[in-house]
């Protein structure tokens, strides 16, 4: 019975039973696992992405200062080179070999070969340009002295790379490649120097491409050599813990994410030592450039998310809503089977009642008139040995005795009926020799076999079986009586046959045998078949076979049956083998 505390229960595609309230909550853990699924993937995917960008910017700017490395390696070297061969023609000119105006010539000439435009100087001992190609921009004399490597030079230095200065000569940020000049006796004599225009490396910086907020520079002697862009904004700059330098010392190239000491930007920056001129050059990129697609593909992917959270959101809404429309209909559904449920139950208790009261009533009606009956057929044999002269009067008593019998069985039969309903029967199993109760019964049927010219018998056998045998020798009566009433001719048969550790007891006759439309119902109640054979004789209630089944389901027997019409049939009890 369903009560209001038990909700009627769903049932899963597992078969498993689930309350609506269970199914609410499981909806709920399915939901927050998807959620969970979907923004772990998305996060998954994001953190994918951005290592990818800034794996691509350590790639990138790498590249770069690879570049930076070559340009300005080479742009050393052959100013170097040329500065180099413009000390020997200074020096031919403080020894007297050559003039004035073939120096001039000299200096443009090599000044011409510079891999990048610059100014070259020939600056004496005081620091006063002795020889240029052109005027300085300011037009005012230009001295030197004060600059640190006129001084690293008057102090022996052979060779400076100075970091980037505002240049007195072309009033242009520059850096400089200077070298001594020595005099006949070996002195100081002044210096040649070149000053190379750091502007002149913009375009260089502005094809890398690695965003606004990337940079390109060199460091030399702890300060900016050369920067850009905007090279102006760093000129004199020094470079204090940097941590390029630290790095550098363990790794002469590598790269490594900072905050840059000069300006504060988070970069990745690649670095790079350029050993022969112990300058060390670098190129970086902004992580805010660097992570800008990144960032415009984490609001497509959150705006997606959304959407699909929103769609889940909804599913689930819509679902919940579901869900309880199906609890208010299960509460109303559930209301409905009270009151059928009861009302079933009422009428079971009725069925009940009643079916106990006709079982007594049958059973009292039995017993009841056994009695006059009993009676009635004392009187008809007295009435038969008072007339036995009279043989038509003798006749109408054989068929007063034979109605008479016919009522008898028809109240034992409703007597086992009712017992057998009421439960007071209870099998008493025992493990027995089967042949004398085939036999027993063979003898007590036989008369009335005889009576319809009908042979009877039962085949031998030593096997010994477990039941009970008060009911199992009614319910073969039975199977017996039920055989010779359905068979005009032949005989009737009791036997048995082994089955493994089984026994089939079989009762086989030669009657009209049973329709294949009738096989499946002849052991209900009230089912009787309708045949010239039993109509010379008594007919019955269609109750016999109806107390077999009730027998064989009270002692656990199986019942068979086979019947070809017009040849026989063949019931089979199967009990188990002692």
């Amino acid at each position: 019975m369903v009560t209001a505390s038990e909700p009627i229960p769903s049932t899963d595609s597992a078969g498993s039973r689930r309350t609506p309230g269970e199914l609410r909550h499981r909806l709920r853990l399915l939901i927050l696992v998807m959620a969970l699924l979907l923004l772990g993937g998305a996060a998954a995917i994001l953190i994918q992405l951005r290592a990818a960008a800034m794996e691509k910017a350590a790639t990138a700017t790498a590249g770069a200062v690879r570049l930076l490395d070559d340009n300005l390696t080479r742009t050393l070297t052959t100013t170097d080179a040329i500065i180099a061969r413009m000390v020997v023609v200074v020096q031919d000119k403080l020894a007297g070999r050559i003039g004035d105006d073939e120096l001039l010539r000299e200096l443009a000439s090599l000044e011409a070969g510079l891999t990048q435009r610059g100014n070259m100087l020939v600056v004496d001992a005081r620091g006063d340009v002795a020889a240029a190609v052109r005027p300085p921009q300011g037009g005012v004399p230009v001295n030197y002295a004060h600059r640190e490597y006129f001084k690293a030079h008057s102090e022996g230095a052979e060779r400076v790379i100075g970091p980037m200065v505002m240049g007195s000569y072309s009033l242009a940020p520059v850096f400089t490649v200077s070298r001594r000049v020595a005099g006949p006796d070996g002195g100081f004599a002044g210096l040649v120097v070149v000053g190379v225009n750091a502007h002149f490396f913009t375009d260089f910086h502005n094809t890398l491409g690695l965003g606004p907020s990337a940079y390109i520079g060199a460091n030399t002697g702890g300060r900016v050599m050369l920067r850009q862009p905007n090279p102006e904004n760093y000129v004199g700059r020094p470079t204090p813990n940097n941590p390029i330098f630290a790095a550098a010392a363990t790794r002469p190239v590598g790269t490594l994410r900072l905050n840059s000491p000069i300006d504060g930007v988070d970069r990745v920056v690649s670095y790079r030592k350029l050993l022969p001129f112990n300058v060390m050059v670098s190129a970086g990129m902004a992580v805010d450039d660097i992570l800008a697609p990144w960032r415009q593909t984490a609001l497509i992917i959150a705006a997606a998310l959304g959407v699909v959270m929103l769609g889940l959101g909804g599913m689930a809404v819509t679902t919940f809503r579901i869900i309880t429309r199906e609890e208010r209909s299960m509460a109303s559904l559930e209301e409905t089977v009270r009151a059928r449920t009861a009302e079933a139950e009422l009428r079971a208790a009725e069925a009940r009642q009643a079916n106990e009261s006709k079982t007594r009533f049958l059973a009292a009606a039995s017993h009841d008139l056994r009695q006059p009956l009993q009676a009635a057929g004392m009187f008809a044999e007295v009435l038969a040995g008072q007339v036995e002269d009279d043989p038509r009067k003798l006749k109408v008593v054989d068929r007063l005795r034979q109605s008479i019998e016919a009522t008898n069985s028809l109240l034992a039969t409703l007597l086992d009926v009712s017992a057998l309903e009421a439960g007071k029967i209870k099998p008493n199993v025992s493990t027995f020799r089967l042949m004398p109760l085939l036999a027993g019964l063979v003898d007590q049927i036989e008369p009335e076999a005889s009576a319809k010219g009908l042979a009877i018998g039962a085949v031998p056998t030593s096997l010994m079986v477990s039941s009970d045998p008060v009911l199992l020798e009614r319910l073969l009566r039975n199977l017996l009586v039920n055989a010779i009433r359905y068979t005009g001719d032949g005989r009737v048969l009791i036997g048995c046959r082994r089955r493994g550790g089984q026994v089939v007891i079989q009762v086989l006759d030669t009657g009209i045998g049973i329709p294949a439309d009738k096989i499946d119902t002849v052991f209900d109640d009230f089912v009787r078949l309708d045949t010239p054979a039993e109509r010379g004789g008594s007919r019955g209630l269609g109750l016999g076979l109806g107390v077999v089944r009730r027998m064989a389901a009270l002692l656990g027997h199986d019942l068979e049956l086979r019947s070809i019409p017009g040849k026989g049939s063949c019931f089979g009890v199967v009990v188990s083998k002692a």
